[in-house]
């Protein structure tokens, strides 16, 4: 009987801690909410992607109207900060549409006049920031219309945040 008891109060304590992680967990993530939603920059030069912390107006049902928030947030930094725009002076972004997941981003013609490594943190800052979206996981981009293409000529496709090698995006 001893053993019957010993085992239940076992199991009992096991659940409790089990689901006490859990709230944890909850918890957490609600503390990083309220810090704000991360807008990603580059720093001076233009070599690594800088994570800002920004409380942002993302309550919207339409995941455009949020999308259209997060990149015209993108291209706003003040003059005494030390970090600029993921998206280079010269590029504009012709038009951001929402459909399922995906955001489509099509630049001007002034995007094909960045360097490999202009265009790499651009995307990159692009995927980052849209990709917090609630409903948002990928993000394609096009030139004018046209699909972006790799260096082997191929359409590049959509791209998720684990479509960037960590180890290999120049991030602070």
């Amino acid at each position: 009987m001893k053993k019957k008891i010993g085992f239940i109060f076992l199991c009992c304590l096991c659940f409790a801690l089990i689901f006490g992680g859990c709230a944890g967990q909850d918890k957490k993530q609600t503390d990083s909410s309220e810090e704000g939603t991360a807008v990603y920059y580059t720093n001076e030069s233009g070599t690594r992607l800088i994570p800002v912390k920004k409380k942002l107006d993302l309550t919207s049902d339409d995941p455009q109207e949020n999308v259209k928030t997060m990149l015209k947030q993108m291209k706003n930094v003040n003059d005494d900060a030390e970090y600029k725009s993921a998206i280079p002076d010269g590029v504009i972004i012709n038009s951001a549409a929402v459909s399922n997941n995906i955001v489509a981003v099509d630049f001007s013609t002034g995007y094909n006049k960045l360097d490999e490594n202009e265009d790499l943190i651009c995307r990159a800052g692009i995927v980052y920031t849209l990709t917090q979206i609630d409903g948002i996981n990928y993000v394609s981009f096009s030139v004018s219309g046209k699909a972006m293409l790799d260096t082997d000529g191929k359409a590049i496709g959509a791209l998720g945040r684990d479509s960037f090698v960590f180890g290999e995006l120049p991030m602070e």
